[in-house]
């Protein structure tokens, strides 16, 4: 584990606790993919690599358990949660709910400039070769188009589900390999929301859901 190095590029925020500083290299490693599912999650190597004592470490891991990116393992400890393909197809379905709610819901309420943020989000996307990077443009558009800011329940939930599968995307080099077919969603999505039609918006995302999460399950396979 290299986990020192995202340490450092998070930094350490003066008001957050050692455990969550912990939590948050933790995750970001687990959801940029650079740790697998199964992986083991030592504490004492965790520890001395964040020079940090074994406590904060236990709750973070604990924390992360809270939300599905960490198991404990009879004989084994922690370690990264592994998903099933059912499991994934599962995730899938709640977010299809949830985040179809979301854009239904959003899609009267999109300020112009918001729209126009999405489109520059998109463009940059479009024009984007690193995986990672488009992962994180790819969330930013969701949750703009989704309107989140005073629904943070809403938002909590569907940022707990993207993480959960995401970082597949990541960790078996799928990002990239369908983005032109997924940029090409994302311009019908955003054009149903210019067009204030919540009901194609959810429509469009439903159908982008679903193929999102079968290209995903035959990519692992």
């Amino acid at each position: 584990m290299d986990l020192d190095r995202i340490m450092d590029r998070l930094g350490t925020a003066k008001r957050q606790a050692t455990h969550e500083i912990v939590a948050d290299v933790l995750r970001e490693a687990i959801t940029k993919g650079q740790l697998r599912g199964n992986d083991p999650l030592p504490q004492g190597e965790i520890a001395a690599q964040l020079k940090v004592s074994h406590i904060p470490v236990r709750e973070a891991l604990r924390q992360l358990e809270s939300e599905g990116l960490v198991t404990y393992q009879a004989n084994r400890g922690a370690t990264v949660t592994a998903l099933s393909p059912a499991e994934i197809r599962e995730i899938y379905e709640i977010r299809a709910i949830v985040e179809t709610a979301a854009v239904r819901q959003a899609t009267p309420r999109l300020t112009a400039d918001e729209l126009v943020r999405a489109g520059d989000i998109l463009a940059r996307a479009e024009k984007e070769g690193d995986g990672a990077v488009w992962g994180t443009l790819d969330v930013e558009f969701h949750l703009l188009v989704y309107d989140l800011d005073d629904r943070p329940r809403f938002r909590d939930l569907i940022e707990g589900l993207l993480r959960r599968v995401d970082r597949y995307w990541l960790s078996h080099g799928l990002m990239l390999k369908h983005r032109d077919t997924f940029d090409r969603e994302h311009r019908a999505l955003l054009d149903a929301i210019v067009a204030r039609d919540g009901g194609l918006a959810a429509e469009v995302l439903d159908a982008h859901l679903v193929g999102a999460c079968d290209l995903l399950i035959a990519g692992l396979k």
